[in-house]
């Protein structure tokens, strides 16, 4: 839409600016082109500021209406939703005939959507009479009113909008996915009459009786194989699926109720094609599993040719979702976790460049790979970016050795392997005691390295799943735990709750469609995870495919803390 605007206003421009002096349409069409550019380039901030003096009506800047509309795209970009605001305002006010105001409209109300004012969004749509802008406004509409989580507000947003269709037929799929009491079947009955909706979808048998979502679970139990074996090699399958049965007791203590179904789904592919190929799983509400990559194709197919959504709840490979709306993983991604890191590093220490280095594995060379190119993207500097081979020792403590670090802003260090860490501990206690170190949680695990060490030094761990094991909820739930099961709880049974708790809710909130609004919530804190959510909050409504909260912790006499909350 944005691009047909563009097209249609250079036009207009161009005969306007023949009749203006060489020298004002120059130095207004400079400004405007540049904060073109750099909004095109996804700066937004700096288009903003080249873009502000060419909002300014004149007779002599045709560029005032549209140099206004891309401030305001810009500022919404940006998340300035105050200013994109104001900017719009201005814009109707001072150019009420230019052609493009239904697209300011449009994006007036997406602004106001975004600030929760729900009820001028509504009537900033409704002014909009451009045929061709109908169905992006009732679509517009239907995307934000779906983010509505709390029933009462909503009917109070029908009682003031009862002839606004978008709102109650999004009210109405909401009593089908979760929301509908019996009382609730004559406003139902009602909509649907009055805005002409399908009967057969909204007040059939079975859409009424949806009080329960169907989930099922495919699991590598290994079951035919010998049962002390199976259980050695799979006990993470059992953990995970005795977290996600404790999650379901306590969504049931809240009214939201799961049906969870079992399925031994290990190694063999085609035993994965069978089950998902059964009529059952078609008509399932969540899928999780298969595990493994080998599978991940076969799930992938079976989302896309049902539209059911499928949760990978174990891989951090990004091609396992790849580009399918209906796939994701719950863990964070490797690309992911190094990015995060990246961004937390930039932000945080004063001194812009870098060392990184990192072991001759896949993984560690694809984290050091995205740390790098994040950190450059942010404007940043990498002095030293160089391959470890642990295995190796002299070679790598003369990496060490030969470590320019004056001027350094910190160290990256990407390896678990026990070499490489004690190389870096002795490296920073002799030459750099202050110079911040970014790098995994695993080092806390490597018995050569002391927990003293480690707090007396400036490091920053990568610890995508930490559980503050001391947390009121982490205790209650070992309680609940060891009492049904006779044995503490592993990280795989936590994982298990809170992937079974965070996706019941959504099914409880949006329904099996949750896909569809996934990407406007904002990161929060699950109940063991410091946090959970599928936007990374530098773009608008931009859904991913992993969880983009990644923990960084530091240690502070010995406990680990969070040095990038949430909230």
């Amino acid at each position: 839409m944005k691009r047909s605007f563009l097209k249609h206003a250079a036009g207009m421009l161009l005969l306007t600016a023949l009749a203006l002096p060489a020298q004002a349409q120059q130095d207004y069409s400079t400004t405007y082109s540049n904060g073109k550019v750099l909004l095109e380039q996804e700066r937004f901030d700096k288009a903003m500021a080249e873009l502000l003096p060419a909002t300014q009506t004149g007779p002599k800047n045709p560029y005032a209406p549209e140099a206004s509309y891309l401030y305001s795209v810009a500022a919404l970009k940006a998340n300035k939703l105050p200013e994109a605001q104001r900017m719009l305002q201005q814009l109707n006010s001072q150019h009420p005939s230019w052609p493009n105001q239904p697209e300011a409209s449009y994006l007036l109300a997406n602004v106001l959507f975004e600030q929760g004012s729900y009820d001028q969004a509504l009537a900033e749509l409704n002014t909009i009479r451009s045929s061709k802008l109908q169905a992006d406004a009732e679509g517009l509409k239907r995307y934000y009113l779906t983010r509505i989580t709390e029933r009462e507000a909503f009917e109070q947003l029908l009682q003031r909008h009862p002839d606004d269709k978008a709102v109650a037929q999004t009210y109405a799929d909401k009593l089908l996915a979760g929301w509908y009491r019996p009382e609730d079947k004559a406003t139902l009955e009602q909509i649907v009459s009055k805005h002409k909706l399908d009967r057969n979808r909204y007040l059939s048998a079975n859409a009424m009786r949806k009080q329960a979502y169907n989930v099922a679970a495919l699991m590598p139990f290994q079951l035919s194989q010998d049962l002390g074996q199976a259980a050695r090699k799979n006990q993470f399958a059992t953990d995970l699926f005795a977290g996600m049965k404790l999650a379901q007791d306590s969504l049931k203590r809240q009214g939201i109720n799961i049906n969870l179904y079992a399925y031994d789904a290990g190694t063999d592919t085609m035993a994965v094609k069978s089950i998902l190929n059964t009529p059952e799983l078609k008509q399932m509400d969540l899928v999780i599993g298969p595990v493994y990559k080998s599978s991940a194709k076969i799930a992938a197919r079976f989302a896309a040719e049902n539209n059911v959504n499928v949760i990978n709840p174990l891989s951090q490979d990004l091609e396992v979702a790849g580009d399918n709306p209906n796939v994701f993983l719950f863990e964070s991604s490797i690309a992911t976790q190094a990015q995060q890191a990246a961004i937390y590093a930039y932000n945080t220490f004063p001194v812009k460049t870098a060392i990184i280095l990192f072991e001759d594995d896949k993984d560690d060379i694809t984290f050091a790979q995205h740390y790098r190119e994040q950190f450059l993207k942010l404007g940043g500097k990498v002095a030293t970016y160089k391959k470890l081979n642990s295995a190796q020792n002299a070679a790598t403590a003369a990496i060490f050795k030969d470590l320019k670090l004056d001027d350094m802003g910190h160290i990256a260090v990407f390896s678990d392997q026990m070499t490489a860490a004690v190389n870096t501990i002795s490296t920073l206690q002799s030459r750099a005691a202050i110079l911040p170190l970014m790098t995994y949680e695993k080092w806390l695990g490597i018995g050569q390295i002391t927990l003293r060490q480690l707090d007396d030094l400036e490091i920053y761990f990568v610890s995508p799943k930490y559980v503050d094991q001391l947390g009121p909820a982490a205790r209650h739930f070992r309680k609940k735990y060891a009492a049904r099961y006779n044995i503490p709880p592993s990280q795989y049974a936590y994982a298990g709750f809170e992937m079974m708790y965070y996706f019941g809710t959504l099914l409880q909130n949006y329904g099996p469609r949750f896909n569809l609004t996934l990407g406007n919530d904002r990161l929060k804190p699950g109940v063991f995870y410091q946090g959970l959510g599928y936007n990374d909050g530098s773009s608008l409504n931009e859904l991913r495919r992993d969880n983009q909260y990644i923990p960084i912790t530091k240690l502070e006499n010995q406990q680990l803390t969070v040095v990038n909350p949430v909230f």
